[in-house]
């Protein structure tokens, strides 16, 4: 998926996606998202550097999200949990958000990649910040369903939604 595409002799790389590879974690926590930030800090109370660290060491895939400019924009994964489950995570980048190109790639591509991950873990879950509304919308667009609501959750006590697509 992607490729290059020429443009009166301008080259543009079309948005797709890679296996991530060491140097994401910090292109990608140096431009996290201010609410994906505070979302990893009141769940876990990592950085966003400790966090995508843990989660590219733990993946099973873990995939960057590159921009039709070749940039990466986000990263993404599952951590096994069992042997048919895996907790999916999504942290990303303003910039995912910014190019209406890359963004509508972007959600085109996700449900592809779904169906694709759940070969691998027939059910996916995790939790999410209610104060995240981007990830709660596409969590909804994905068809995950939210199953509780946690109150309390994490070292800043906040509210936390638990999800699952099976």
């Amino acid at each position: 998926m992607g490729g290059v595409v020429s443009h009166q002799s301008e080259e543009i790389v079309t948005a797709y996606q890679r296996p991530s590879v060491i140097t994401d974690v910090g292109i990608v926590s140096d431009n996290m998202r201010t609410e994906d930030v505070e979302e990893l800090r009141a769940q876990s109370g990592s950085t966003p550097k400790e966090g995508l660290f843990f989660c590219f060491f733990m993946s099973k895939p873990c995939m960057t999200i590159v921009s039709r400019h070749g940039n990466p924009i986000g990263m993404w994964g599952a951590v096994p949990m069992g042997n048919s489950a895996g907790r999916i995570w999504m942290l990303g980048c303003e910039a995912m958000l910014e190019d209406t190109s890359d963004k509508y790639t972007f959600l085109r591509e996700s449900k592809k990649e779904l169906a694709k991950l759940h070969d691998q873990y027939p059910l996916l879950a995790n939790v999410v910040d209610a104060r995240n509304a981007v990830h709660v919308r596409w969590l909804r667009w994905m068809g995950f369903t939210f199953i509780k609501k946690h109150p309390q959750w994490g070292p800043e006590r906040r509210m936390f939604y638990e999800f699952v697509r099976i």
